[in-house]
């Protein structure tokens, strides 16, 4: 008679997400941002220290860390979105990183751009790239113009 008799597993109660917040702000965020505040300050030997006492982990923490030292134009608004819930923790460390990423090979690039401006002159760039190309879009364009 083992298996005859089904049992239907008792559902659980969904958890209210009222539950992750803390006086308006995502409890596990500010615990995050906590633990990187304290181990930025020196004040906890490693990240697993800093997270454990502030009951976060080390990922969380290590995010937070990001997007404190982020130099972005808007690191206090991403730390806002993320503490009234409106963007992960991760999520925003992440977006911190790439922008972070895309300004320094934005900076690489203007830099060999302007190298090579100054090696090669404008006039040559001009004579030689710019102009014939805009001779030859003007001459497929009359071409066309013509044909029909």
């Amino acid at each position: 008679m083992h298996g005859l008799i089904k049992v239907s597993p008792r559902r659980r109660q969904r958890a209210s997400a009222r539950r992750h917040f803390r006086h308006g702000c995502r409890a596990a965020a500010a615990r995050a941002f906590t633990a990187a505040e304290i181990y930025l300050d020196k004040k906890a030997p490693s990240l697993a220290a800093a997270a454990m006492h502030c009951g976060s982990n080390v990922p969380y923490v290590q995010a937070a860390i990001v997007l404190i030292q982020n130099a972005t134009a808007r690191p206090q608004r991403m730390r806002q979105w993320v503490l009234e819930g409106r963007m992960p923790l991760l999520a925003a460390a992440h977006a911190a990183r790439q922008l972070a990423s895309w300004r320094c090979e934005m900076r690489q690039r203007m830099r060999w751009r302007a190298s090579f401006n100054r090696a090669v002159g404008v006039t040559e760039i001009w004579s030689d790239a710019i102009v014939p190309a805009v001779g030859e879009e003007r001459g497929k364009l009359v071409r066309a113009v013509a044909a029909e």
